[in-house]
């Protein structure tokens, strides 16, 4: 498996290679409103756009990761809340039970 990783590795490699050595062209970037023009090559470009897309990527499923675990605690510690109102005597303690959440 980590040979295969590394294959593939190496062939996207190449191919990005490939793909700036055939592509390096200026094109210039208007923001058509504002007085900005930026003048880039065209491989640089597109690989800057590609890691704008992966950045933002990983930070929706790391967001999306994180709402979910958020939600799955709360409902654990909502259920622990009821089981605990409904066997106060599973505690030992001997403590009158905790009134239900407001």
């Amino acid at each position: 498996m980590r040979f295969l990783r590394g294959l593939i590795g190496a062939v996207l490699l190449v191919l990005l290679v490939v793909f700036a050595v055939g592509n390096r062209q200026t094109v210039t970037i208007n923001t058509d409103p504002l007085p900005f023009a930026v003048d880039l090559p065209l491989y640089l470009l597109v690989f800057v756009t590609l890691f704008a897309g992966l950045v933002l990527g990983v930070l929706a499923g790391k967001w999306t990761a994180w709402a979910a675990g958020r939600r799955r605690r709360a409902q654990q510690q909502a259920a622990a809340r009821t089981t605990a109102v409904q066997t106060p005597a599973a505690t030992g303690t001997g403590s009158p039970p905790l009134p239900p959440p407001a």
